[in-house]
């Protein structure tokens, strides 16, 4: 049996998890006196370099709020970042979404260790070889090298949020330091089809370094999990594509077509060693990372931050700093009939009476609604429930999150559980593959002999064990936009997605509606309300401003609009 080593990230947190510190992996703290010269000749302390440069990847857990700045979802405490995107007041001056110093100093920090890497020393481990054993000097050889694939993967990471944030970025090669203003004069930002190649360039570097033997040969076993795999550099390479092959980056330039984003997608599926885990819930759950889904993710200490902030106000403890679903995200799920599925719409008093019966089962999995069992208890959100308005801190929209919230955790006995973000599963790729294939081929087209279709790939989601709703007969756009809105709904992509397609006028820019419940005797009414208006300018927000701090720092001309 392989034996799994662990990278643990901790996250200094606001929100959804608590303050607390501890080294990045198993490694010595580097003194501060150390010379420089000396930490890159050190094997221990030269690897510790690329393992800082991992803490720069998205602390996902923490910006789940920013699904409350799309159509899916609500904040509930009113002083959230996600209400400054939604009433249109964030500036070049303020981003509530600021990530852009974030991602410059992990690309610092990967390209110091990629500066130094043939300074690091193993002649301790040689020197140190008894009775022929040359075990730890082989591990070390072989460690240097992945770090450096590794690097290159972490690079691609950070670029690929600068572009689908910013669009035109600097390419930086060598180690400079974002906080030295002196070394940043000068730096021109390179076009956004530039920043593709870029990435993809990264990609297949760290590809040719990296063998998909690393996940399961014997003499890798002290290979972390968590690590950059062979299929994760091919899973992000595939997803920059598809950024990279969609309106809004086309429009920007970009020269990559649809047809180069499928055939990234497909070199992943045809490594045939994933596959769609028999239970969606267990996608979002503690033993996440050994899903058969599951390509590339960020692993947290043990917490309990995001439940103490998402569980259903009933629950003592609870403190109502919730994402909570909105109207909108729960009508796009269909209501299955046997065989058949439909759109649910409350115009059918059939569907109406009863809103939450036979719908895809991924709604049960992704939202808590009225009468849903949570921890054992049955949640009321309707008016005067026991977790419904008017209680302080209850919900507004009438729902509360279930992915990725672990019910097991008790808020009154402080216990914790394992937490991990899945970056890339098997199920989005084969989203992201089947869209991609339609708009290069059509639904059915196949003329590169890929092992399926548009239609096949978005079907097979649709028929995971535990989900099984109806096949499509034929695929339009609208449909893969559903598809992608419920299979991977509160997993950051709703944000980005209806960017990317230039539909934010559509949605960003349209009212957020909620439920309100009110029981009569033992029978429920639902009247489907407005909850707030929403502010999108198409014109400019698509992206994101460039900080205004470097704006003055380069002279660059700032995003459009802003």
């Amino acid at each position: 049996m392989k034996k799994y080593y662990y990278i643990i990230i901790i996250v200094f947190a606001t929100f959804s998890f608590g303050s607390c510190k501890k080294d990045f992996l198993d490694v010595k703290n580097i003194p501060a006196d150390m010379p420089i010269d000396m930490m890159y000749k050190t094997y221990d302390y030269a690897q510790d370099v690329v393992w800082k440069a991992y803490s720069y990847l998205p602390d996902s857990y923490n910006s789940v709020d920013l699904e409350a700045a799309s159509d899916d979802a609500y904040h509930t405490n009113v002083n959230n970042r996600s209400h400054i995107f939604n009433n249109g007041t964030w500036t070049q001056f303020y981003n509530p979404d600021g990530v852009w110093s974030n991602y410059f100093d992990g690309i610092y920090q990967a390209n110091l260790h990629l500066a130094h890497r043939k300074e690091i020393s193993l002649d301790y481990l040689s020197n140190g070889i008894v009775n022929n054993d040359s075990t730890a000097y082989k591990k070390a050889v072989l460690n240097v090298a992945y770090m450096q694939g590794e690097c290159y993967f972490l690079k691609a990471f950070f670029y690929f949020e600068l572009v689908k944030r910013y669009g035109a970025v600097p390419i930086i090669d060598t180690a400079v330091d974002y906080n030295n203003t002196a070394s940043w004069k000068g730096l021109q930002r390179n076009s956004v089809d530039d920043v593709f190649k870029y990435i993809v360039k990264l990609c297949d570097k760290a590809a040719v370094i990296i063998p998909d033997s690393v996940r399961t040969s014997s003499t890798t076993t002290w290979y972390e999990s968590g690590r950059a795999t062979y299929a994760a550099i091919k899973a992000l390479k595939a997803k920059a594509l598809l950024f990279a092959a969609s309106p809004l980056f086309k429009d920007a330039g970009s020269t990559y077509t649809w047809a180069d984003a499928a055939d990234a997608a497909n070199d992943v599926i045809k490594m045939n060693v994933f596959s769609l885990d028999a239970s969606y819930a267990n996608l979002f759950g503690a033993g996440n990372a050994t899903s058969t889904e599951a390509i590339f993710f960020k692993r947290y200490s043990d917490q309990n931050g995001f439940e103490y902030n998402n569980f259903p106000i009933m629950f003592e403890k609870s403190n109502g700093n919730s994402v909570t679903p909105s109207q909108n995200f729960v009508d796009e799920f269909e209501v299955k009939s046997g065989s058949t599925s439909a759109p649910f719409d409350w115009n059918n008093p059939t569907h109406a009476a009863n809103p939450y019966a036979n719908r895809d089962p991924r709604l049960a999995a992704t939202v808590v609604y009225n009468g849903s069992t949570f921890s054992s208890n049955t949640v009321q959100t309707y008016v005067g429930g026991n977790s419904g308005q008017p209680k302080l801190n209850s919900t507004r929209t009438g729902y509360y999150l279930s992915k990725y919230v672990n019910q097991t955790v008790s808020l009154t006995n402080a216990t914790k559980t394992k937490h991990q973000w899945l970056y890339f599963r098997y199920g989005g790729l084969l989203l992201d593959f089947a869209e991609a294939m339609y708009n290069a081929y059509g639904a059915s087209g196949n003329p590169q002999g890929y092992s399926m279709t548009a239609l096949q790939a978005l079907n097979k989601v649709r028929a995971r064990t535990g989900v099984a709703m109806p096949a499509l007969a034929d695929l339009t756009q609208d449909a893969i936009m559903h598809e992608r809105r419920v299979e991977l709904g509160f997993e950051g992509h709703r944000f980005w997605d209806v960017r990317r397609w230039k539909k934010g006028s559509t949605y960003f820019n349209a009212p957020l509606n909620r439920i309100e419940i009110t029981l009569n005797g033992s029978a429920y009414t639902y009247a489907v309300k407005k909850l707030e208006d929403r502010v999108f300018d198409d014109k400019k927000m698509n992206w994101y401003p460039i900080p205004q701090n470097e704006i003055v720092k380069t002279g660059w001309t700032q995003n459009n609009g802003w």
